[in-house]
């Protein structure tokens, strides 16, 4: 691809990498998704119901689509793949459909592969002992009943339509949100760091020995390269859980966000939480498949933790919101 007018969906260049869609493309994990993968050299396209917020950088292709409207018949860009990153609200509990409706499209267009972003919650809340990828499943609400819904629709659909899906379920992601000013609702992983930023102290609602695994932007950047770098099988299917080596606890983690504002700030920064008298219990999410597959990359909670306490420090403080954690 050369020149000013050059499309950046060309195929010009002998060492472009294939296009993406992104459907989900301005969520949390979506639009980091988006600017990791043209940073790796993917022509992008973000699909989501809204063409705002706009993104920083200008080549990432913008489409408006609601795969939850069954009319909603806007023309899908050409792509290979497509990585779905629902925003599972009551529109898509309401049309339990869209999924296949969407990935027949997908295979309409020409796309082969698909990567589904689902939730290690599937597991059932709260989890217990370890969990590997044939872990019954025991969904206890409506966001995690239609994950694996939309996890069920894919696996039929990959052997009908011919395409390769992977379903991936993934823990509670950390990283900077490139969207983070414009969110009604963050991770509760800025949730903590907004509350040690602004009130210099962080106030749990949670038991403090609820398990809590969390998946650094790094490593999810790292897996997903493996599985976009694969070849392809017509009708295959393979879930992965994604996420830390280890567990930590929501005490232990407000701790560590803690420390990273005390040096921020200069002087302590408060943990409260409710009392308990029983440990909550505890869960290892098992990574061991995508591990073999991918290596171990790199996993530095710290690291990602820093970068989102400077996100919100260069956004000229948090968000007022509703505190969940």
């Amino acid at each position: 691809m050369s020149g000013p007018n050059a499309s950046p969906n060309s195929h010009d260049e002998p060492d472009q990498l294939p296009p993406i869609l992104v459907i989900g493309g301005t969520g949390h994990v979506g639009a980091a998704l988006c600017n990791f993968l043209l940073a790796r050299g993917h022509p992008v396209t973000a699909a989501s119901r809204s063409d705002r917020p706009a993104f920083e950088s200008p080549t990432i292709e913008r489409i408006r689509l609601d795969v939850t409207d069954l009319a909603d018949t806007a023309p899908l860009p050409p792509s290979t793949t497509a990585v779905i990153c629902p925003w599972v609200d009551d529109s898509s509990v309401a049309e339990p459909h869209w999924i296949g409706h969407l990935l027949k499209r997908l295979a309409e267009t020409g796309i082969n592969s698909v990567l589904y972003f689902s939730t290690m919650w599937v597991y059932g809340a709260p989890a217990e002992g370890l969990l590997t990828e044939s872990t019954p499943t025991a969904p206890t609400g409506a966001y995690t009943t239609a994950h694996l819904h939309n996890e069920s629709v894919a696996t039929d659909c990959a052997q009908g339509l011919g395409l390769d899906v992977s379903i991936l379920r993934m823990a509670n992601l950390v990283g900077p949100d490139p969207f983070y000013r414009s969110r009604s609702k963050v991770s509760f992983a800025h949730e903590l760091v907004e509350m040690a930023v602004a009130d210099k102290a962080i106030v749990l609602r949670s038991p403090p020995s609820t398990p809590r695994n969390l998946l650094t932007r790094t490593l999810l950047h790292h897996d997903l390269s493996m599985l976009l770098d694969r070849n392809t099988e017509e009708g295959r299917v393979d879930v992965f859980n994604l996420g830390s080596r280890s567990t930590t606890t929501m005490v232990g983690l407000a701790r560590q966000v803690a420390d990273l504002a005390e040096r921020y700030h200069g002087r302590p920064v408060k943990v409260e939480h409710p009392e308990e008298s029983v440990a909550q219990p505890a869960f290892h999410l098992d990574t061991t498949r995508i591990r073999a597959l991918a290596g171990p990359g790199t996993d530095d909670l710290a690291a990602e933790l820093q970068l989102v306490l400077e996100d919100i420090v260069q956004s000229h403080m948090p968000v007022s919101r509703t505190r969940e954690p």
